[in-house]
């Protein structure tokens, strides 16, 4: 099932509910979050109510950007230990399960290399000796090359 997610504001409510329209196989399902932003700026929803149906996984993908509707305030491709979601489930007779749900972030850079760092710092420093030195810069070109050139390998004997 699939469906849009849509912040829903009702008079004088604090926060606006989190509603998900679920739709497939001929079955409309409406999952109502209350929203809650924490004094620290966290903003979590509770579903109170889920109806009796299995659930084997659940993802809620939401436009990217600092207006996002749950906008991240820190850069979740930099989090220690990887991002965790503080879950609770509470089944109908009453079990209760508590977790910290591994979350996945996508579209974050592959960090660089050593050798992609040095190449991007050679060419910085080729372009201000270009810049700098115009047609006299042979020189700052070939100190630039031997502090960010290639690193040779030297053989062990």
């Amino acid at each position: 099932m699939e469906g849009p997610a849509i912040f829903v504001s009702h008079g004088n409510e604090a926060f606006p509910q989190l509603i998900m329209v679920l739709q497939g196989e001929g079955i409309v399902i409406d999952l109502v979050g209350d929203t809650f932003i924490s004094n620290a700026g966290i903003t979590s929803s509770t579903f109170a109510h889920v109806p009796d149906a299995p659930v084997s996984s659940f993802e809620l993908t939401l436009p990217e950007g600092k207006f996002s509707a749950l906008a991240a305030n820190e850069n979740l491709c930099t989090v220690k230990g990887g991002l965790k979601m503080p879950t609770e489930f509470t089944a109908q007779n009453g079990a209760v399960v508590h977790q910290n749900t591994a979350i996945a972030v996508s579209g974050c850079p592959k960090a660089k290399t050593a050798a992609q760092l040095r190449a991007a710092k050679l060419a910085a420093a080729l372009k201000a000796c270009h810049k700098k030195h115009g047609s006299k810069r042979s020189g700052c070109e070939k100190a630039a090359r031997r502090k960010y050139g290639a690193v040779k390998k030297t053989k062990k004997k």
